[in-house]
């Protein structure tokens, strides 16, 4: 029996013979000669460049003559604008958006009227006013936040979409929008091109693949769209999904706030500075108010991160996922799950014990911007400083001070007072920490001081002791006429937005 030795595709390999030593002496020195020669042609070049370059009678310099540029530090984002610099605006009052997500509706054809509305709304308890966009699904808008509703459906289904820019005159639309349905397969230039406001479009596709998909305003330019609240989510169920207990959604948005009352700052939007990364619309709202949930049960919450420009890594904190579906693919026993812009998926974890379990985007610098809830437990511990968010005004519900001194309440990451004037002399500030770890009140002239972002230690023209949570404490502070700012002296506390403005008048 004999063995044949296949061939590569080259052909048979040729034997090795090394070349003879006056040969490989002969290769270096040539090698050697082409890369002076290279070198000498290199540096002609470069000189011939520069000598042209300077002759004083015409400026043009090669791309390889440039200087290169020495990085320098980005510049400080644009200061955002507070709820203190918004007088005289008028806005929506908040609502807490209800985070169980919408049922299927009914039919054989599942038929949404999507329609738009500018309107003007906090999306953050301390900060000013901005104007938003945002889809109103089946008549069901949330005032007071950028949170569009979901659209839910089923595998399968067939979806018929009338699409209203402005269906009245209440929904105080002055501009063209459009929506694009990721979870569609149709012509874009058919469905998703710009209507003027009043008009009407209809657009119907069939759901075949399952998964959590962006819908959003398409008009140019798209950044600017998205940023001022356009997009939401549409959930298209997948056959034969088991049912759980609880079926949740979460919209993860930035916001990037500029004048009071108006729309989205540009800079702060190509710069991908967002002064607020909330769920569902309203920066912290699942904390001040947690989601009820119950030990044991299954737990399903739908998650999308609409952007338009950051990364979410979404996170409960006290458990582990059992099954995670992320872009049509399928995870267990994961920590995280990890959405870039648009994209979306559900996860799937049951709560071992009774207690509250924050869920919040890993990337903490964008956590203390805003996103960040509790799910509550029935028989868990009422969870320290929760409340309904601030509807007007910021400083609403704080503690009440003894005659003639300043209430503060201190939380996580706010600062609030029953009043921010004061009349010139000696001020007493009564302090409380209802918030779940440790704070330290300080008062300080306008501007503070900065060490980098942080107040620095010579700022404080007065403050307190460092109170653990429930505690309470007083400051008394001599005052001039003049701007303050109230804020808490630990670190990151101040730059997570724990300030507040403060007048003396005289």
């Amino acid at each position: 029996m004999s063995v044949t030795t296949p061939s590569n595709d080259l052909g048979p390999s040729p034997e090795y013979r090394p070349d003879p030593p006056d040969e490989r002496e002969w290769r270096g020195w040539m090698s050697v000669s082409m890369g002076l020669t290279a070198l000498v042609a290199i540096i002609a070049a470069l000189v011939a460049i520069v000598s042209f370059a300077t002759d004083g009678k015409t400026r043009i310099v090669s791309e390889s003559a440039k200087p290169t540029a020495v990085p320098t530090a980005s510049a400080a984002p644009a200061a955002v604008a507070t709820l203190e610099d918004a007088k005289g605006i008028d806005f929506e009052p908040f609502e807490v958006v209800d985070p169980n997500l919408p049922a299927v509706p009914s039919g054989a054809v599942k038929k949404f009227e999507v329609d738009v509305m500018q309107h003007v709304v906090q999306v953050a308890p301390e900060l000013a006013p901005t104007e938003v966009w945002t889809y109103v699904i089946n008549g069901k808008a949330w005032p007071g936040t950028g949170a569009s509703e979901p659209i839910v459906v089923n595998e399968g289904d067939e979806v018929e979409i009338t699409f209203k820019n402005g269906g009245s005159k209440a929904m105080n639309v002055t501009m063209p929008h459009s929506i694009d349905f990721h979870s569609a397969e149709v012509a874009p230039n058919k469905y998703y091109k710009d209507i003027e406001p009043g008009a009407t479009l209809k657009i119907a596709f069939t759901a075949d693949h399952p998964g959590v998909f962006m819908y959003h305003c398409a008009t140019a330019p798209v950044l600017t769209h998205v940023a001022n609240g356009m997009s939401g989510m549409m959930v298209v169920k997948p056959k034969g999904l088991p049912k759980v207990d609880k079926e949740l959604w979460i919209t993860q948005s930035e916001y990037y706030i500029g004048k009071p009352g108006a729309g989205a700052d540009q800079a702060k939007m190509m710069a991908e500075t967002p002064d607020v990364i909330a769920f569902n619309g309203y920066a912290n709202q699942y904390k001040s108010e947690p989601i009820g949930v119950k030990k044991g049960e299954r737990i399903r919450m739908y998650v999308l991160n609409a952007g338009p420009s950051k990364w979410s890594a979404f996170h409960v904190i006290g458990t582990i996922f059992d099954r995670t579906v992320v872009e049509g693919t399928v995870g267990r026993d994961s920590q995280t799950i990890n959405l870039a812009p648009s994209q979306g998926g559900w996860t799937e974890f049951t709560l071992a014990e009774e207690g509250n379990f924050p869920f919040v985007t890993h990337p903490f610098g964008d956590m203390v911007r805003g996103a960040a809830g509790v799910l509550h437990t029935a028989k868990a511990p009422a969870l320290a400083g929760a409340e309904a968010p601030a509807k007007t005004d910021a400083a609403a519900a704080p503690a009440k001070s003894a005659a003639g001194g300043v209430g503060i309440t201190l939380g996580e990451m706010w600062l609030k007072a029953d009043t921010t004037t004061a009349k010139a002399g000696t001020v007493t500030f009564d302090v409380a920490n209802t918030g779940a770890t440790m704070h330290q009140f300080a008062i300080g002239a306008d501007p503070l001081t900065l060490d980098g972002a942080e107040p620095a230690a010579s700022a404080a023209l007065a403050k307190g002791d460092m109170l653990h949570a429930g505690d309470s404490g007083s400051v008394t502070a001599d005052l001039k006429p003049g701007k303050y700012v109230l804020y808490c002296l630990l670190g990151g506390h101040y730059a997570a937005g724990q300030k507040l403005p403060f007048t003396v008048s005289g």
